[in-house]
């Protein structure tokens, strides 16, 4: 198998670019910066470059020309080959790591020392020395530590989403199943609050919740940077705390974390007789576990609009805005389809800024004015969405917006 090809199966043809450019209304990247090197046929182009040896680009050049992607695969479902520029991106990254995936494989691997201290730090800048700083930094420089400096506030504020729903009936659905939760590492290390939410809504419906097992990073950025080796050994780790636990429904409330646990069942990891099976059947949505559990609105608190960022991963059949929807009513504002918030993992680190001007788009999506908001239910969605937001605008997960008590 060559790099400008997609993952094949036993027996099928080799699929290649046919240059349609059916990817191009596909892609975040492109609609937000009309270049074409950034749309996905061009990011095959290069890798079949590189494979014949035309231009004289080294595995190096390509990796850094083609990584400009946010991973999204929109392009896949363009596509009529089936070509997904986020697998071959990571091929790339992983044939010839750089900087970037070393760096972003710190970042998720040491999270919990990481995050937390970023965050302090960046709160610590006063916006005049930020300002000095923007200002003597030769450009791209410049943009990308102000990025940098909101996305590590956003990671370490408290969601500015004032709770607006309060759980007025539990439904019993989950009596005498037993389940854990798999909160993921936003939550774990930048958002705790979002877990203990999500445990009094599991234990509402009556669901046997087990203490959280000893799970890990899905994985799935990972895999995304090229870090195929802690890719695998997060879906390992993940895998052995799930058997440990007895093989129990496995709740989550990101998106992308249920987009990267999911891709567990098509990588050979020794499953046993029908248990990849069982596994693609485990892992659910917390929002599609609660079944009518019933909400009443907290008025002084609740916004006049509420508008619904979908994940830009795993969304699923769309349980979270089925659910917000039945929760908020009326006050549902704009709800995105195909509109990505920019975060794309690792090009966090390679260049913010494209990331940034995807998310101008959403924003101008959503048209929110201040005193509205805008939730959803992928933690990275938040922070990239809350790095961003326009003044006197809050973001937040759906979760930020339930009660507690």
């Amino acid at each position: 198998m060559t790099l400008a090809y997609h993952c094949l199966h036993e027996g099928e043809r080799p699929k290649e670019c046919v240059h349609c450019g059916r990817c191009l209304a596909a892609c975040p990247l492109f609609s937000a910066t009309n270049l074409e090197e950034l749309a996905p046929r061009a990011k095959f182009q290069l890798a079949r470059a590189l494979e014949s040896g035309a231009g004289g680009l080294s595995a190096g050049q390509v990796t850094e020309l083609a990584s400009r992607c946010l991973s999204c695969g929109r392009c896949e479902k363009a596509c009529p080959e089936g070509l997904c520029a986020p697998d071959l991106i990571a091929r790339l990254r992983s044939a010839s790591p750089g900087w970037q995936a070393l760096v972003w494989k710190n970042w998720i691997g040491r999270a919990g020392l990481l995050w937390p201290a970023g965050g302090m730090l960046a709160k610590l800048v006063p916006q005049a020395l930020e300002k000095a700083l923007t200002r003597v930094l030769p450009a791209p420089l410049d943009e990308r530590a102000g990025l940098a400096l909101h996305a590590l506030r956003a990671m370490r504020a408290k969601s500015p989403v004032r709770p607006w729903l309060r759980v007025r009936r539990f439904d019993p659905c989950g009596k005498g199943t037993k389940a854990v939760l798999f909160a993921g590492c936003t939550a774990e290390h930048a958002r705790p609050e979002w877990t203990r939410t999500a445990e009094r809504l599991l234990r509402g419906a009556e669901y046997d919740l087990a203490p959280a097992p000893d799970f890990g990073c899905c994985g799935c950025t990972l895999g995304h940077a090229g870090c195929k080796a802690e890719q695998r050994a997060a879906q390992e780790r993940n895998l052995a705390a799930w058997r440990a636990a007895g093989r129990p429904l496995l709740a989550t409330f990101c998106a992308t974390c249920r987009c990267g646990l999911r891709s567990y069942a098509s990588v050979d990891l020794g499953w046993e007789p029908f248990e990849a099976e069982a596994w693609m059947k485990a892992v659910q949505p917390l929002s599609s576990l609660i079944g009518e559990t019933e909400f009443s609105v907290i008025e002084e608190a609740a916004p006049a609009r509420v508008h619904y960022h979908r994940p830009c991963h795993g969304a699923g059949g769309g349980q979270d805005e089925d659910l917000l929807r039945r929760m908020a009513g009326q006050r549902i504002g704009r709800a995105s389809r195909d509109v990505c918030c920019g975060l794309g993992g690792v090009l966090q680190v390679a260049a913010p800024e494209l990331g940034a001007r995807v998310a101008a788009d959403a924003w101008n999506f959503f048209a929110a004015l201040p005193g509205e908001q805008v939730l959803t239910g992928c933690s990275g969605c938040v922070l990239q969405l809350a790095s961003t937001r326009p003044e006197g605008v809050d973001v937040g997960h759906w979760l930020d917006a339930v009660a507690r008590n």
